[in-house]
């Protein structure tokens, strides 16, 4: 964990990552709230209010008696998101230092190839 943003987003990122990776596919039971305070040494609170915060989102639901699940369609909003995220604001913010740093368009198109961004 670190310290620039809450701990609550924080795992809520773990499980969100989880999910876009395939750790937990739709339907699904994901890691209980207790284990993610033992593994992660977080306090059970916070992670409850990350499990809340998924589960207001549409990513989980509960199962009575069972667990959190995955619900339908839970990897594809997170990638729509997290790439909007991205192109609205973490790309804007590299580009406009590329900017500053008189990086070439082509300089930077031949680094991102370099590093095996895919097509």
């Amino acid at each position: 964990m670190n310290d620039s943003q809450p701990i609550y987003t924080q795992v809520m990122e773990i499980v969100e990552n989880g999910i876009i990776s395939g750790v937990w596919g739709e339907g699904e039971l994901i890691i209980s709230t207790t284990q993610i305070s033992r593994l992660y040494n977080v306090n059970p609170t916070t992670a409850v209010k990350a499990i809340s915060r998924l589960t207001d989102d549409g990513l989980l639901y509960k199962r009575p008696g069972i667990g959190m699940c995955v619900a339908e369609g839970a990897r594809e909003k997170l990638l729509t998101r997290r790439k909007a995220d991205f192109l609205g604001g973490a790309l804007d913010g590299f580009l406009a230092e590329a900017r500053t740093l008189n990086i070439s368009t082509e300089h930077l198109i031949k680094l991102i190839k370099e590093r095996g961004i895919h097509d």
